[in-house]
C-alpha cells in the first residue's frame, strides 16, 4: 500500500477553506512522490521553507527536493519558545526580502508550534499576505496550532500578544514524524489532547480508551492517526462555528489563561502542553474546593496527566528557584495580559462535567482566589 493510499483528510470550511491531510511517510523517502505532487500543486511559483535547528536537519531536504526549482531557500531559526519573538519575525521577513519573494510566493512552515506560529505570521505580513502551507512535525502542532489560522509571536508582557488570524492554504501531516519527537514534546501534545477531552464528550471517551492500559508515570505514548484526526476534527468544528474567537472558540482555551501565566513565570522552561496541564489542574482543584465539581473529576484529570508524563502542579524544581515567581499574585498579573481579559474580569473556560466546559466571566479577585486554592 502506498503513502497516498493511506491519505486521510479533514476539510476545514472557514472563510478560506482548506484541507488537513495526514499521509504516513510523507516526509520520508517512500513519500517523496506524494509530497512532490502536493507541494507542486500548492506552490504556483516559489516558496521558502521556514524551519528550526531541530527539524531542518531531519526534514528540510525532503521538502526542498519536493519543491525542486520552486524552492527559494531554507530559513532556519533556533529551536524553542525563546525564538518566538518580534526580532526573529523581522529576521524571517528580511530573509524573504533577500530571497526575492513576491506576492505569488509561499511559505512552508516545517516544524512545531513555534515555527507554525512565527512562519504563519511572517507569511501574513509579507507584502500584506502570501500563502502559507503548514507542515507540523510535533504532536502539539498537528492536533492544535497548525489548524485554525492563529499566528503570533510573544512579547515580554505575555504569550501570543502580537499576531493575526490567517488561515493556511493547506496542512500536510506526516504522523511518522512523531517517531523522532522527544518524549517531552510528545507529552506536550498530549496536554492539548487532554484539553480536547475536557470540552468534547467523544474526545473524552477516545482519550480514556487510548490511555486505558498506560500506567501513571509512564512515558507519553504515541497516539494513533485516528486519535490525531479526532482531535483535529474537534478543533475544525469549533473553528468553523467561530473563526475569529468571538464566542465558542474560546472553549479551546481551557487551561490556557492560567497555563500561559505559568509558562511565562517559568521563563518558557516548562513546555506549553505541560503549562496548560498545570492550568487545567489548578482550576479543577479550585472548583472542587468550591463544591462545583466532584473530586472524581480532579482525580481523573490528574491520572490522565500522569499517564502522559505531564505535571498537575508546578514542578518542585521550578518552584524552588529564587529567580522564578509562581506566587498567586504574580500569576494573576500575568493572567491580566491574556487576550480574553477585560478591565475587571476575564473570559475563563471552566470544566462543568466530563467532556463539557463553559465560558464564564470571572472577576480578577475571584481568579486570584481560585489560583490560591488550586496551586
Amino acid at each position: 500500500m502506498s503513502c497516498c493510499e493511506r491519505s486521510r483528510l479533514v476539510h476545514v470550511s472557514t472563510g478560506r477553506p482548506y484541507d488537513v491531510e495526514a499521509l504516513p511517510g510523507l516526509l520520508h523517502a517512500r513519500g517523496h512522490d506524494a509530497l512532490k505532487a502536493r507541494l507542486q500543486a500548492l506552490v504556483p511559483e516559489r516558496a521558502v521553507i521556514v524551519s528550526d535547528t531541530n527539524v531542518a536537519p531531519l526534514y528540510a531536504r525532503a521538502a526542498a527536493e519536493a519543491l525542486g526549482p520552486k524552492c527559494a531557500g531554507i530559513h532556519v531559526i533556533p529551536a524553542g519558545e525563546a525564538s518566538k519573538t518580534p526580532a526573529e519575525l523581522v529576521r524571517a521577513l528580511e530573509a524573504f526580502a533577500a530571497l526575492g519573494l513576491t506576492r505569488s510566493s509561499a511559505v512552508i512552515a516545517l516544524g512545531g508550534g513555534v515555527i507554525g506560529d512565527l512562519a504563519g505570521l511572517a507569511a501574513a505580513l509579507w507584502m500584506r499576505g502570501i500563502d502559507c502551507v503548514q507542515m507540523p512535525t510535533s504532536l502539539l502542532a498537528m492536533v492544535d496550532s497548525s489548524v485554525g489560522g492563529k499566528t503570533a509571536v510573544d512579547l515580554p508582557a505575555g504569550k501570543n500578544l502580537m499576531g493575526v488570524f490567517s488561515q493556511p492554504k493547506a496542512v500536510l501531516i506526516d504522523p511518522q514524524a512523531l517517531d523522532t519527537l522527544p518524549e517531552r514534546e510528545r507529552a506536550c501534545g498530549w496536554g492539548e489532547m487532554i484539553k480536547y477531552a475536557g470540552i468534547d464528550a467523544r474526545m473524552n471517551q477516545l482519550v480514556h480508551e487510548a490511555l486505558a492500559g498506560i500506567e501513571p508515570g509512564s512515558p507519553a505514548p504515541l497516539p494513533t492517526v485516528d486519535l490525531i484526526l479526532a482531535a483535529i476534527d474537534v478543533k475544525r468544528r469549533i473553528v468553523e462555528a467561530d473563526e475569529r474567537e468571538a464566542g465558542e472558540r474560546r472553549l479551546l482555551n481551557l487551561g490556557h489563561t492560567v497555563g500561559h501565566a505559568v509558562e511565562a513565570a517559568a521563563h518558557w522552561e516548562l513546555s506549553h502542553g505541560a503549562s496548560v496541564a498545570v492550568g487545567m489542574a489548578i482550576l479543577t482543584r479550585a472548583l472542587v474546593r468550591e463544591g462545583r465539581l466532584p473530586d472524581e473529576m480532579r482525580a481523573d484529570l490528574e491520572t490522565l496527566l500522569a499517564k502522559t508524563g505531564l505535571p498537575s502542579a508546578v514542578p518542585a524544581a521550578l518552584r524552588a528557584r529564587s529567580d522564578l515567581d509562581f506566587s498567586p499574585e504574580s500569576l494573576l498579573k500575568l493572567c491580566q495580559h491574556d487576550k480574553k481579559a477585560g478591565a475587571a474580569d476575564v473570559a475563563l473556560v471552566l470544566p462543568v462535567s466530563p467532556g463539557c466546559a463553559r465560558i464564564e466571566r470571572t472577576s480578577w479577585a475571584k481568579l486570584l482566589e481560585r489560583i490560591r486554592a488550586g496551586l
